[in-house]
């Protein structure tokens, strides 16, 4: 008698497949194959490839760079006042969630699509707002109401707020375009 099972592991970029045949460990096979019934949106972090600062440069502009139910965003947003001060930039909050794969793929954009990281990283400094999240719920009574995630709220940087933006006048397709949103930033430049 032999037992065949079968484990997927989803991974970034791609799923392994563990086959395991029989009920010892006499086969085991591992394939690292794309599964594509998968839709795999890649969230990459503060480390990413970049054209224009090279390789290895950090997208430095975020000061809440995922998002974490367990993060205050209260507290986040005075580190994040302090520090626009320090650099002279005003304040892109991004309210969203691990959730959201819409959420994924705008900070995909914008750490990927060389324009728009460039505008960021110069005259804005990126908080990343979990909802929901026991800390959102009040944080976000001073804001006005989000209709659809992500969305944005453009502070000045004392974190008076400017502007509330909705993304999905920034869309096209299925990711985002690039001199509609580029205007929006360059609206809310200093």
């Amino acid at each position: 008698m032999t037992c065949h099972l079968l484990f997927r592991i989803a991974v970034p970029v791609v799923c392994l497949t563990l086959s395991i045949t029989g009920c010892s460990s006499e086969s085991t096979e591992l394939t690292n194959t794309p599964d594509p019934n998968v839709e795999v949106i890649e969230n990459k972090s503060a480390e990413a490839t970049t054209e224009s600062t090279g390789p290895t440069a950090k997208l430095d502009f975020y000061t809440v760079s995922h998002y974490d139910e367990k993060r205050d965003p209260t507290s986040d947003l005075v580190t994040t006042i302090e520090r626009a001060k320090a650099e002279n930039k005003r304040i892109l909050i991004q309210v969203g969630g691990e959730w959201c794969g819409w959420c994924h793929r705008i900070s995909k954009y914008i750490e990927t699509n060389e324009v728009v990281r460039g505008l960021t990283t110069e005259h804005f400094l990126v908080m990343k707002v979990t909802y929901p999240s026991e800390y959102a719920e009040s944080f976000l009574e001073n804001y006005p109401k989000i209709d659809g995630y992500p969305h944005f709220f453009v502070l000045e940087q004392d974190g008076t707020l400017l502007h509330s933006q909705g993304t999905a006048e920034l869309e096209q397709g299925k990711s985002y375009n690039q001199s509609v949103f580029s205007d929006f930033l360059t609206s809310w430049i200093l």
